[in-house]
C-alpha cells in the first residue's frame, strides 16, 4: 500500500433516498416527462435545505438491477444498436459497467420535506440515490466536443 492510500478514506456508499416513480423495468425510456419522488432518510431535513432554491439538481444513483458487469464486455455499440459503431463501455451511458453508478441532471418540481419530486430521472422504481447536488449554470460546456454517433444517436431519439 503506498503512502497515499494509507490517507485515503475507504469507499463505502450507502444509501441517503429511494426512487419511486412509475418506471418498473431497466431499458430505454424516455425519462423526460417522469415524474419521481426522491424520498430521503430521516435525519437528512437540514442537509436538504436550500435545494428548493435550485430549478435543477444532479443526481447520484445506483443502478442497483444493472446486470453484474462482465469484466470480457469492454465494448458495446450505444443503446445496442448495431448500426452505431462497437466503443468503450466507458464511453458510453450503458448500464453495463464497472462500477453502476448512475448520473442524470433533473428539473426539481418541490420539496415536501424530506421528498423531493423531480422530472427526467432516468432510474427505476426502488433505485437506491447516493447523491444529490445543486446544478450550477455553467457546470456544462457549451463547446464540448462529441463523436458523430452521439449526433446521430440524439436525432434518432428525437423521433
Amino acid at each position: 500500500m503506498s503512502r497515499d492510500e494509507e490517507h485515503q478514506a475507504p469507499i463505502a456508499l450507502k444509501p441517503i433516498a429511494w426512487v419511486k416513480n412509475d418506471v418498473k423495468e431497466t431499458g430505454k425510456h424516455d425519462c423526460s416527462q417522469v415524474v419521481s419522488e426522491l424520498t430521503f432518510d430521516n435525519g437528512l431535513d437540514d442537509a436538504m435545505d436550500g435545494l428548493e432554491d435550485f430549478s435543477h439538481l444532479i443526481v447520484l444513483f445506483w443502478m442497483h438491477r444493472s446486470p453484474v458487469w462482465d469484466r470480457s464486455t469492454s465494448k458495446v455499440h450505444p443503446q445496442r444498436r448495431p448500426d452505431l459503431p462497437l466503443v468503450g463501455v466507458l464511453a458510453t451511458h450503458s448500464p453495463f459497467r464497472p462500477n453502476p453508478l448512475g448520473l442524470t441532471v433533473v428539473r426539481l418540481l418541490e420539496r415536501k420535506g424530506n421528498v423531493l419530486k423531480v422530472t427526467g430521472l432516468d432510474a427505476i422504481d426502488g433505485t437506491p440515490v447516493v447523491d444529490i447536488k445543486p446544478f450550477l449554470p455553467g457546470d456544462e460546456d457549451a463547446q464540448a466536443r462529441v463523436p458523430d454517433w452521439v449526433l446521430k444517436l440524439r436525432q434518432y431519439n428525437k423521433r
